[in-house]
C-alpha cells in the first residue's frame, strides 16, 4: 500500500545521472541509487511539476544488475555512483544515453551508434585523483554537498596513486600554507608521484624547505611539487609525467597540474578509434582544435602531411611542442590560443580533416564557425553527450553528415561516457 509521498516503484533504466527512472502517474520519477530492474518502496524528495526526485526506502526485490560494491565509502563518498551496478549493464546505459541524447537532443532518428568500448580495468584504473583538504583531511565530497569524506584509500586509483595517499596526507597536513584541493598524479612510464596543490592566501616560506626534504628523501614517493594560489605558483623537482598513446610507442608528456585523460588503459582505446575516425589520414592537412598537451596530436601526426594544433593552455601548448620534437615530428606547430580567436582568422583556412575535443560545455557557438572551414571530415570527441547532440544538430545543419559515433568507457562505475563521431560533408 501507498502512503502519501510514497511510490512503490520499478526501475527501467538509468538516467545520464546519479538516477534510476521510473515511472509514476505518468510522471518520470529518478531515484538515486537505484539500479535497473529494482523493485523498491521510495519517498519524494521533490515535486518539479514534470518530473519527481525520490529517495529509496526500501528495496523490495533487488534488480538482476544490482551488486555488492567494492568500496566501504560508496554510499558517502559521491565519486562512484554507479558502482552498485554490474559493468555490463553499466555499459548498456551509457550506450542508451548516448543514443537519447542524439535522438530527443539532435534529433537524429536513427544514430549510428557502435558498441561503448570497456574500460579495461573496472577499478584501479585512475592515473590521478583530485582530493578536497578540509580540517587537515584529505578526502571527496558527498554528492551534490560541502561534506567532506575523509578517504585513506580509494579503489579506482592506480597502485601508486593509492599507495601515496597516507604520504600525501602526512606531508599535505604539515604544510605551513593552506592546501584547498590536492591532486595525486602517477608519472606513467617514470617512477613516482606528482603532488599538486592548489592554495588559499600566501606561500609560507617554511613550506619551500619542507618540500625540498621530501623531494630529497629517499623513501619518499613524491617526485615533484606544485602548489599556486592567487597571484603566485611555484614548481619543485620533476613534475613531468609521461604516458603512452594509442597503439603504438607514441607517447604524451604534461607537467604538474596540467590536463591529461585519466584512464591510460581506456585512453588507447580512445586514441585509436579517433585515429580510425578520421582515416584516412595519410597526406592530409589536419586541424586541431582544443588540442591539450597532444593527446590526439601526436599519434596523427605520424600520418598526415601537417598538423596544426589549437590549444588556450600554455603549459599544454610547452608539453605538446616538446612531445612532437621527442618523437622526431617536424610536421606539427602549436599554438597558444583561444579556438575563437583562431576562428576568427581561419575564413580561408584549407583543411583535409578537423579534429575538435571541446570542454564539457561542448562547442557553443563556435560549431557554425568551425563547419565553415569545410573539411570533408569533422570528427568531434565529446564527454558529454547532451552538449555533444546539441553541436552535432548545429554541424547537421551546416551539411555535416554523421556517419559514425563510438562511445567509450574511460570512467567505468560513473555515468560519464567518452564519444568519438565522425561527420562528412555533403
Amino acid at each position: 500500500m501507498e502512503e502519501a509521498g510514497t511510490l512503490e516503484l520499478e526501475i527501467e533504466s538509468l538516467a545520464y545521472g546519479r538516477a534510476g527512472i521510473a515511472r509514476a502517474d505518468g510522471k518520470v520519477v529518478f531515484v538515486r541509487g537505484s539500479a535497473p530492474g529494482d523493485k523498491l518502496r521510495a519517498t519524494i524528495t521533490q515535486d518539479h511539476g514534470s518530473y519527481l526526485e525520490a529517495e529509496i526506502d526500501e528495496i523490495i526485490e533487488a534488480g538482476a544488475s544490482r551488486v555488492v560494491p567494492p568500496c566501504p565509502i560508496v554510499d558517502s563518498c559521491g565519486g562512484c555512483p554507479w558502482q552498485h551496478i554490474d559493468y555490463d549493464a553499466q555499459l548498456a546505459a551509457k550506450h542508451r544515453n548516448v543514443v537519447d541524447a542524439l535522438q530527443r537532443i539532435g534529433g537524429f532518428k536513427d544514430p549510428p551508434v557502435g558498441a561503448v568500448a570497456p574500460s579495461p580495468k573496472t577499478l584501479g584504473y585512475r592515473n590521478r585523483l583530485k582530493l578536497r583538504f578540509e580540517q587537515g583531511k584529505l578526502g571527496f565530497y558527498s554528492a551534490r554537498t560541502h561534506k567532506l569524506v575523509p578517504v585513506s584509500d580509494c579503489l579506482i586509483g592506480e597502485d601508486r596513486v593509492r599507495k601515496a595517499l597516507d604520504e600525501v596526507q602526512e606531508f599535505t597536513a604539515g604544510l605551513a600554507t593552506r592546501p584547498m584541493r590536492v591532486e595525486i598524479a602517477e608519472r606513467g612510464t617514470q617512477s613516482g608521484i606528482v603532488v599538486a596543490l592548489n592554495c588559499e592566501g600566501r606561500l609560507r616560506k617554511s613550506d619551500a624547505y619542507r618540500v625540498k626534504a621530501v623531494l630529497g628523501d629517499p623513501n619518499s614517493s613524491i617526485r615533484g611539487v606544485v602548489m599556486w594560489g592567487r597571484g603566485w605558483r611555484r614548481e619543485w623537482g620533476n613534475t613531468k609525467r609521461v604516458h603512452r598513446i594509442g597503439a603504438g610507442d607514441a607517447t604524451i608528456a604534461t607537467r604538474g597540474a596540467s590536463f591529461g585523460q585519466v584512464n591510460s588503459g581506456a585512453n588507447r582505446a580512445l586514441v585509436e578509434r579517433v585515429e580510425n575516425a578520421l582515416a584516412p589520414m595519410a597526406g592530409g592537412r589536419l586541424l586541431d582544435l582544443y588540442a591539450g598537451a597532444g593527446n590526439f596530436t601526436i599519434g596523427l601526426a605520424r600520418e598526415a602531411q601537417r598538423v596544426l594544433a589549437i590549444e588556450s593552455d600554455g603549459p599544454s601548448v610547452e608539453a605538446g611542442q616538446e612531445s612532437a620534437t621527442r618523437a622526431g615530428l617536424t610536421n606539427v606547430r602549436f599554438e597558444k590560443r583561444t579556438v575563437e580567436d583562431f576562428l576568427s582568422t581561419a575564413a580561408s583556412a584549407n583543411y583535409d580533416r578537423v579534429l575538435v575535443n571541446p570542454p564539457r560545455s561542448g562547442l557553443r557557438a563556435n560549431a557554425a564557425a568551425i563547419a565553415k572551414i569545410g573539411a570533408p571530415v569533422l570528427v568531434y570527441v565529446s564527454c558529454n553527450p547532451t552538449t555533444l547532440a546539441r553541436d552535432l544538430a548545429v554541424l547537421a545543419k551546416q551539411g555535416y553528415a554523421l556517419t559514425d559515433a563510438m562511445p567509450v568507457d574511460l570512467f567505468p562505475h560513473t555515468f560519464h561516457v567518452e564519444t568519438v563521431c565522425r561527420t562528412e560533408l555533403t
